[in-house]
Parts: structure tokens; C-alpha cells; sequence
């Protein structure tokens, strides 16, 4: 089970939902209630693990998962059973159902019988799913016991596998009892030996402090002078990405560091804090740039960072956005090249019929490019010739054209030479015969087939 697939595979799980679900339970919130408690609840369903699969029973202000209840009972079997159902499900790690069922079931487990899992988990079997599990159980097993389930780890795993584990328990560990675990992590972290791999122990000082800063920014923000500078940088990544949502706590944190006189850590907490608000809030990062008060290269910067994260989730309004910056400007079709691009590959028309009433500093070679290349990523031969039919500069549009019938010819040799035959003379023989600058070659990104 320790190879590098099941890291990615564990990685993949976590920044996909598996991990950022367990991670942000609430321990202490709601205990699973007690055998009595959820015995009397309407549960004719939960007689057995293969037919616990119903639907919640709504009981006062609790509903418990009856089939995560049933399955605690027989830790041992339930955990072969989900992980059977993981190994025959097409989404593997992905098959969020069969994993929530475990979590749902080491809710109801004490220390020793989540380390008995843990230590079983080995013998149940392979594959990339296993890794996700083994943080589940970590992290619940170091909720309850953190200092026992570290131990485990240090024994156990070795390298960037010891790093994945102790992000697993480490942030249960954090969530349930933070004082302890800092107090730990202080004074035997360094024998995770993470080596910034998966997990720095500066995130570790970071998770910390986020936490304390969810409880309380001003203390949070009080212990920061003294600390030696990659913790400092860690743990105001943290706090700016608490702070956003909260102009009070944003404005503190910049205030202490325009204060304090560290351009470097005010430039990158600016960073943090438009990336946070980039993928939710594309305007409002604006908004905060404006306010910022920046030079003009910096602000171009952060308006940039702002914009390719805007295009991936919005490309329509990152490309409207960008027409009323640059409107009259000579470089205009270069600043919305990217995002058309975008726009084009979600909604050819729509975009064409934008394009199509803009002036002429809009419609440049550039953009024409993006658009193609957006289509030919989709595998759109048809309209993405049609794109780069468009570009005015005969070189960077043999150059694409190159491009567009190497993936054409790879997948449908007779359509893309029924292309090609229809093409104008001179541009059929550049085609064949292309004699393309080195650096337009470079310039575009593409690369001309053998």
C-alpha cells in the first residue's frame, strides 16, 4: 500500500471532498447517540449490513445514520464490506457514498477499536481508495487518542506516505483537541520528519493558528511577533484566508504587516487574500484591489490573477469585464485572448456574436489563436480551422494549422486530408511543406508534428 499512486490517490480524495469532509466535521457538536438512544429510533431497516442501506430516520433535532450505527457493531466485517463495494465501484476513490459509510461508522467507534482498524487496514487489500480510508481512521482515531495514533505513524510510515497520514490525523487531532496537539506537534513534531512533503510543518503551525483565529483573531494575530519567518509566512496565510468575508480581521491583518514594513509578506497575504476571493467572488477581489491603493504593475498583477481564475468558472463575464478595461486600447485583443478562448470552447456563438460587434482592436490575431485552440482541445477540428483561418499573419497561422492537422490526421486521417485538399494553394503547401519560425513556434505553444 505505500507507493506514490496511493499518495496521489489520497491527495486526489482529500482536495476533492473526501478530506475537506472530515476534516470540517464538527467533533464535539453532536455525539452519536447512545445504543438505547438510536435503538429506539424507527430503524427496521438497520437489522443488517446488507440491508442498512436506507435513508435517515429523523428523530428531535437528530438524525442518525442508521446504517453507520448498524455497521459499528462489526467494525471488522462492515469495513471489508464498504471497501468491497469501493473495490467494485467504477469511481474507486470517488465513490463518495461507500466512503461517507465509513466515516459514518468510525463516528461510532472508540480509540482502540479505530487502532485495531488501523492496523488491520494493511491486510484488506490495495489500491488508491485504501490511502483516503486510512486518513478517515487516523483522523478520527486521533481525535479520540492523538497522542497513541501519532505513535502509529512514526512507526509505521516513512517519507511523503508519513506526510499523507499525519495530514489525515493531524487535522482531527487539531479539530478536537488543538491545545494538545500543538503542545505535541511543539515538542515532537520534528520527528514526522514531513520535509515539506504533502504537508510543512509551518501547515501544521498554520492549521494551528487558523483555528484559534476562528475563535479568536485578535489573540491569534498577538502571537505572530517572535516567530521565525517561514512559520510568520505560514501562519498569516492562514489568517488571511480566515480574514476574507471579514473586512474588520482583513484590514487588522494588513494593517500589521504596512506596520511592520515586510513588503513580502504584504504582498503575498494580498495574494492569498484576491485567490480567496477570486474563485467565489471575482468582483469583489476587484473591489479589493482598487482599495489597495496599488502601483500600477502590481495591480495589473493581482488583476490578472483575478481574471484567469474568473475565466475558468466564468469566461462571459471575465471577457465582459476585460471589454470596459481595455476598450480603445491597441493591445486590447491580447488581454481578452484568454478568456474568449475560454468562452469560445463553452459557447461558440455566443461569443462569435460578441466578437463579431466589437471594433477592430478586439479582433486580432490572438484571439482568433485562443479561440482555435479552445475548439481543438474539445477535438472540434471544424470550427477550430475555421478560427484559425481568421489570423491575419500567415506564419503563426500555418503554425496552428500544422498543429490542428497533426491531432486531426492522428484520430481521422481521411477528414483531415479532405481538409487540407480544400484549402488555398499557397497555404496547402506551407501546410505540407511548413517553414515556420523557431520562435513563432515558441510564441504560440505549439509544436509542429515530425
Amino acid at each position: 500500500m505505500k507507493n506514490n499512486g496511493m499518495a496521489l490517490g489520497a491527495v486526489l480524495a482529500v482536495f476533492t471532498g473526501v478530506g475537506g469532509f472530515f476534516i470540517g466535521q464538527n467533533n464535539s457538536s453532536s455525539a452519536p447517540p447512545s445504543d438505547e438512544e438510536s435503538m429506539n429510533t424507527k430503524s427496521s431497516s438497520a437489522s443488517s449490513l446488507s440491508s442498512a442501506k436506507g435513508g435517515n430516520e429523523r428523530v428531535g433535532g437528530y438524525e442518525p445514520n442508521l446504517r453507520g450505527y448498524e455497521l459499528s457493531k462489526n467494525p471488522r466485517a462492515s469495513l471489508e464490506l464498504l471497501l468491497e463495494e469501493l473495490k467494485q465501484s467504477p469511481m474507486a476513490q470517488m465513490d463518495f457514498e461507500s466512503l461517507f459509510s465509513i466515516w459514518d461508522m468510525v463516528q461510532y467507534l472508540d480509540a482502540d477499536q479505530l487502532s485495531q482498524l488501523v492496523a488491520d487496514l494493511d491486510g484488506m487489500g490495495s489500491g488508491q481508495e485504501m490511502m483516503a480510508v486510512r486518513m478517515m481512521l487516523l483522523n478520527r482515531w486521533a481525535a479520540k487518542d492523538g497522542p497513541n495514533a501519532m505513535k502509529s505513524i512514526l512507526a509505521q510510515d516513512k517519507g511523503m506516505m508519513r506526510g499523507i497520514a499525519a495530514m489525515g490525523a493531524v487535522s482531527g487531532w487539531m479539530r478536537a483537541e488543538p491545545e494538545q496537539a500543538y503542545a505535541w506537534f511543539k515538542e515532537s513534531g520534528d520527528e514526522l520528519d514531513l520535509g515539506g512533503m504533502v504537508m510543512s510543518k509551518e501547515q501544521v503551525e498554520g492549521m494551528y493558528f487558523a483555528g484559534l483565529a476562528k475563535k479568536d483573531f485578535e489573540g491569534a494575530m498577538a502571537k505572530l511577533d517572535g516567530m521565525e519567518r517561514k512559520t510568520k509566512q505560514a501562519v498569516i496565510r492562514q489568517l488571511a484566508s480566515s480574514a476574507v468575508g471579514d473586512p474588520e480581521q482583513q484590514s487588522q491583518l494588513l494593517d500589521y504587516l504596512k506596520e511592520g514594513g515586510d513588503e513580502s509578506l504584504l504582498k503575498e497575504t494580498r495574494s492569498t487574500i484576491v485567490t480567496s476571493l477570486a474563485w467565489q467572488d471575482p468582483e469583489g477581489a476587484l473591489a479589493f484591489i482598487d482599495s489597495e491603493n496599488l502601483d500600477p504593475n502590481r495591480k495589473e498583477e493581482l488583476v490578472s490573477q483575478t481574471v484567469n481564475m474568473w475565466q475558468n468558472s466564468d469566461p462571459q463575464s471575465a471577457v465582459e469585464y476585460l471589454e470596459g478595461e481595455y476598450r480603445g486600447n491597441e493591445n486590447a485583443g491580447e488581454k481578452i485572448s484568454s478568456a474568449f478562448g475560454r468562452w469560445v470552447g463553452q459557447n461558440e456563438v455566443e461569443a462569435a456574436e460578441w466578437l463579431e460587434n466589437q471594433p477592430e482592436n478586439f479582433k486580432t490575431d490572438s484571439v482568433f489563436r485562443d479561440a482555435g485552440g479552445n475548439l481543438l482541445e474539445g477535438n472540434n477540428y471544424e470550427r477550430a480551422s475555421e478560427w484559425y483561418g481568421q489570423i491575419l499573419d500567415d506564419d503563426v497561422r500555418a503554425t496552428n494549422y500544422q498543429q490542428l492537422h497533426s491531432r486531426w490526421e492522428a484520430e481521422d486521417p481521411d477528414a483531415a486530408n479532405q481538409w487540407v485538399s480544400g484549402l488555398p494553394e499557397s497555404e496547402r503547401e506551407q501546410l505540407l511543406s511548413p517553414s515556420v519560425p523557431a520562435e513563432l513556434i515558441e510564441e504560440t505553444g505549439l509544436e509542429l508534428s515530425p
